[in-house]
């Protein structure tokens, strides 16, 4: 994990503004993206998730064995996008999602990016991934990254 407090610090604290204020009821998308180059930071971003929102679901893609509730890979795109919106969960945390997307097309990644960004009306989930150029050939305007200050990681909201 990172080694500087103040940075983790204020990491904790930028992920409790933006919980409260983008999983309220009034938000009408409320499904949100982290990124990083970082894979330290990618883990500091996973834990601090998991512990300021205990009762969302955890599935970690570079630990598969230990998220029993999640599909297996290789998984079909219609059967993981209904995994992650339409099965019931209190909450969901996808952290490095490219397990289950690897042998995808860029059609069916771009259609299950979309589908993540308009959802609504059900659970939240949120995804931690690997920021690099696979993203921006995905991302159709599906969502809107924002550089979080003070931290190496990215916001994306749903646009």
């Amino acid at each position: 994990m990172t080694t500087n407090p103040i940075v983790t610090n204020v990491l904790e604290q930028q992920l409790a503004d933006i919980i409260s204020h983008y999983h309220t009821p009034t938000m009408r998308y409320q499904n949100l993206a982290f990124s990083s180059k970082n894979f330290l930071v990618l883990d500091e971003l996973g834990l601090s998730l998991k512990n300021q929102i205990p009762q969302f679901s955890f599935w970690n893609g570079n630990q598969p064995d230990t998220t029993p509730q999640a599909p297996a890979a290789p998984c079909y795109r219609k059967q993981f996008i209904h995994d992650v919106i339409e099965k019931p969960h209190p909450g969901l945390i996808i952290q490095h999602p490219h397990y289950w997307l690897q042998h995808w097309s860029l059609l069916e990644k771009q259609a299950f990016w979309s589908t993540l960004s308009t959802a609504h009306g059900s659970h939240n989930v949120i995804v931690i991934f690997t920021e690099g150029n696979d993203f921006a050939s995905i991302n159709q305007h599906y969502f809107n990254p924002q550089p979080l200050e003070s931290t190496a990681a990215t916001l994306c909201i749903s646009s």
